[in-house]
């Protein structure tokens, strides 16, 4: 292994080369026959292996194994953009081909002390928790959780988030224009009701975003957070840079 690499790392890049060699569909050596292969504990060989199966080129199934996935699933996986430009779901997908769709699965007033803390609130103040299910080709993306500020927006609460996107909804209902949005990224495993949500296994570890947003005064207009389904989505980010 190349000094100075952490052994995950080598042993991901090399499993990754072999791969590219692989049938569609073909199984991975048992994790026994790899660790000593690349001479790495079992941990070592899942860290290797878990980045792999986030870039969407292997899948786990319980039971069975490790396998390379058809190439006609890897080029069908859904893109979204996560830039320093504020934009909704729709409006990300607005010049692709791809047919969007969202779920909404809760639209109601809450307390919820962490997310208050969030947006700079105390934590006893009623806030709105929309919670959707968002598709794109009828494939499941991601699953996103935002708070705002109940007595600041109401009329969150009656209208349909399943044909716009809560940022335009708010820059034409109450002229706020989100401008910053300040993410905080990490991969988690899923469990419990969130692995039955997305519709993985136990423990899958999956992308989790969180959001920070702001509008054009600098004040905190919702807080925010999105689990992105691991077999399906690829997370680009977009950020300009000023010299």
């Amino acid at each position: 292994m190349t000094e100075g690499v952490p052994k995950y790392i080598a042993v991901r890049d090399n499993l990754r080369k072999r791969i590219d060699l692989m049938e569609p569909d073909e199984q991975l050596p048992p994790e026994v026959e790899l660790c000593k292969q690349y001479n790495v504990s079992r941990i070592t060989l899942r860290h290797a292996v878990d980045n792999l199966i986030l870039e969407g080129l292997l899948v786990r199934i319980q039971g069975k194994g490790t396998f390379f996935r058809a190439r006609d699933v890897i080029h069908s996986v859904n893109r979204e953009v996560i830039s320093d430009q504020v934009q909704g779901f729709y409006q990300n997908y607005s010049e692709s081909k791809e047919h969007i769709r969202i779920k909404v699965i809760q639209n109601d007033v809450v307390k919820d002390e962490s997310a208050a803390y969030k947006l700079g609130l105390d934590e006893s103040i009623d806030l709105i928790c929309v919670k959707r299910l968002k598709y794109v080709d009828d494939v499941l993306s991601n699953y996103s959780v935002v708070y705002l500020e109940a007595s600041r927006f109401p009329k969150v609460l009656t209208h349909d988030f399943t044909k716009k996107s809560l940022a335009e909804f708010l820059e034409s209902d109450y002229a706020v224009k989100l401008c910053e949005n300040d993410l905080s990224v990490h991969v988690e495993q899923l469990c419990g009701t969130m692995a039955k949500v997305l519709q993985v296994e136990d423990k899958t570890p999956s992308l989790a975003v969180e959001s920070i947003v702001k509008d054009s005064f600098g004040s905190i207009i919702a807080f925010g957070a999105a689990v992105y389904t691991p077999k399906y989505c690829d997370i680009q980010f977009k950020m300009h840079i000023t010299v």
